[in-house]
């Protein structure tokens, strides 16, 4: 049984499957696209009352967001929190909610473009 828990994070890409899940989280910016925050389809559910997201491939300086999709508590998150490549940042967020997470990006070209962040801490759903 253990050997196909492992089997399936090896599957599914996932690292620290054990305890602390990190994931890449892929946004496409449609060609382009003006929006001022563009989100993920997937979910995160923070497993603490924080957690860590660090710019991925092809992200430059920008603006994280956070959409809530399922909380208990009534907190604005419309402000979002500034991210530099290379430095990890932390964000609060409640325990157990499920959010999308989004960025500051538009796509003045005529391509789709695909960013991603790395997010620690979290559990992932797909929408």
């Amino acid at each position: 049984m253990k050997r196909l828990g492992l089997l399936l994070c090896l599957v599914l890409g996932l690292t620290g499957c054990g305890g602390r899940n990190e994931f890449d989280i892929g946004i496409t910016i449609p060609a382009g696209s003006t929006e001022a925050v563009v989100y993920a389809d997937e979910e995160i559910s923070p497993k603490k009352r924080s957690f860590t997201v660090s710019a991925g491939e092809g992200l430059g300086d920008t603006a994280v967001y956070l959409q809530p999709v399922e909380v208990q508590e009534e907190n604005a998150y419309d402000e979002g929190v500034y991210l530099t490549p290379g430095m990890p940042v932390k964000i609060e967020a409640e325990k157990g909610g499920w959010f999308r997470i989004g960025v500051s990006v538009q796509n003045p070209t005529e391509e789709d473009m695909e960013v991603f962040l790395h997010v620690e801490d979290v559990k992932l759903r797909i929408e």
